[in-house]
């Protein structure tokens, strides 16, 4: 006997009815989610998540990617950032491509020391995990697809089974310098000349490719510096780069310094958005004898701390008049002196340019409160390196960030840390990047989700991203 189907409900509106009676239950059941607060809500509490956080919100559902890429929320994000170390490994072999941002600095206790405080060397030594990873493209990748081809592709004599090649990458060939940090986005350079080829944004994962300059004499660009900066009135970023008058230009006028001749160091501006290099006339330093150092911007400006036959001085390049000027370093009557400190670093801590001088027992930190006036240089904070516990370690310590809580970050590049000092308390703390075994480079960053074709304008610009490289 056959089973006879079940009859439908000739009622199709009841059925209907019945069908939205089950799913409001289940809703009622399950609960209201997070993505169905008031978009105002959601908006000011996106606005006080880390970076690491919002990549992962930007994978959650379409509203909160829309969110977030946002010309507003982006520029509200950026202007409650703060700057954070921004690290990269170093090695003569290998080409890293990631950067870490250490943002997660906050919370760390005297708990968490893995050093015995016999030691000499060590007050603190805390072992810290980086889970913000981002990417930098690789220098000339476009070469890579020249010269493989199809070939990264063959076949497996055996099975016939498809089997990609490795590429091999060489440093020399595809690995960028970080040469500064401006406003979210960061200058690349080649490392053999430090000839500036790119600016990237490495939390959207944009970049730029700078124009060629039109300086025929390559031979001449080895002493070269460079940096990125920002026109407060142009709203505009810019990138200078500085280098020798080509041999010629040397021979028709050349500068008599003592008893040698030494050929003047010209610069170049070029604006993002814009196809060429404009010269700007002669840069104030010379080329045999001086080091442009830390390159740092701050109020529309870069400055370098530059080292001559004589003593050591700020020279900063303004971005909005186009013009060098030498900027007052701490007066000399104060304990600070640039003829016989080796170990004197520039940077910014809050908003306040800031020195640096790491010196025997003592690490002082100097910071201009009034911006441009030296009797303003304020040495803010004086380290005695040597404790109870244990001394610093020597050398160079870097400015990175000043915390809301008042501690700052330092860089020692010997020690390979992240220094965590605290002077509420007067404890300090070396932090080893867990994870990270080889040597590293640090910069402060304050990251920004801005778009860089918002960021720098212009209709002709061609913006690249690092995951199709």
């Amino acid at each position: 006997m056959k089973r006879g189907r079940r009859p439908t409900v000739s009622n199709t509106g009841k059925g209907e009815r019945q069908v939205d009676e089950i799913n409001d239950l289940q809703n009622q059941n399950s609960g209201c989610s997070i993505t169905d607060l008031p978009s105002p809500i959601t908006f000011d509490i996106l606005l006080r998540v880390s970076v690491k956080g919002l990549l992962i919100c930007k994978c959650v559902c379409k509203t909160w990617r829309n969110l977030i890429l946002d010309p507003k929320f982006a520029t509200l994000h950026f202007a409650r950032g703060e700057a954070y170390p921004l690290i990269r490994t170093l090695s003569p072999t290998h080409i890293s491509r990631t950067l870490y941002l250490f943002e997660d600095c906050y919370g760390i206790e005297c708990g968490s020391c893995t050093c015995d405080h016999s030691d000499f060397l060590c007050h603190g030594h805390i072992k810290v995990g980086i889970n913000t990873k981002l990417k930098i493209p690789l220098r000339d990748a476009e070469l890579l697809t020249l010269n493989e081809g199809d070939s990264n592709v063959n076949l497996d004599a055996k099975g016939g089974v498809k089997r990609k090649r490795c590429v091999k990458l060489r440093p020399k060939d595809h690995k960028f310098n970080v040469v500064n940090s401006c406003k979210g986005l960061i200058c690349l350079s080649n490392p053999l000349q430090n000839d500036p080829v790119a600016v990237c944004n490495p939390v959207t994962g944009e970049y730029i490719v700078l124009p060629d300059s039109k300086q025929p004499d390559k031979s001449t660009e080895i002493h070269m510096d460079c940096g990125l900066g920002f026109s407060l009135e142009a709203n505009k970023f810019k990138v200078i780069r500085i280098f020798n008058l080509t041999k010629s230009e040397m021979l028709r006028r050349p500068i008599i310094w003592n008893h040698g001749v030494y050929g003047r160091r010209v610069a170049e501006i070029h604006t993002l958005g814009t196809g060429s290099w404009k010269r700007i006339g002669i840069a104030p330093c010379k080329p045999s004898v001086s080091n442009l150092g830390f390159p740092t911007y701050l109020n529309g400006a870069i400055h370098w701390l530059c080292s001559d036959l004589n003593s050591d001085y700020i020279i900063s390049f303004n971005f909005d008049n186009e013009k060098f000027q030498s900027f007052p370093p701490p007066p000399p009557s104060d304990d600070i002196d640039f003829d016989t400190s080796r170990n004197v670093s520039l940077g910014v801590l809050g908003e306040w340019l800031c020195i640096c001088n790491s010196e025997f027992e003592y690490l002082d930190i100097w910071v201009m409160k009034d911006y441009g006036t030296q009797e303003s240089w304020s040495k803010d904070y004086c380290i005695d390196t040597c404790t109870d516990h244990g001394r610093w370690l020597r050398g160079l310590y870097e400015p990175m960030s000043y915390l809301r809580n008042g501690a700052i970050l330092l860089f020692h590049r010997l020690g390979n840390a992240v220094v965590y000092y605290d002077p509420k308390i007067e404890e300090f703390y070396f932090l080893k990047l867990r994870g990270i075994k080889s040597k590293f480079e640090a910069i402060a960053h304050t990251p920004s989700f801005i778009s860089l074709k918002d960021a720098v304008g212009g209709g002709n610009l061609t913006v690249l991203n690092i995951k199709s490289r």
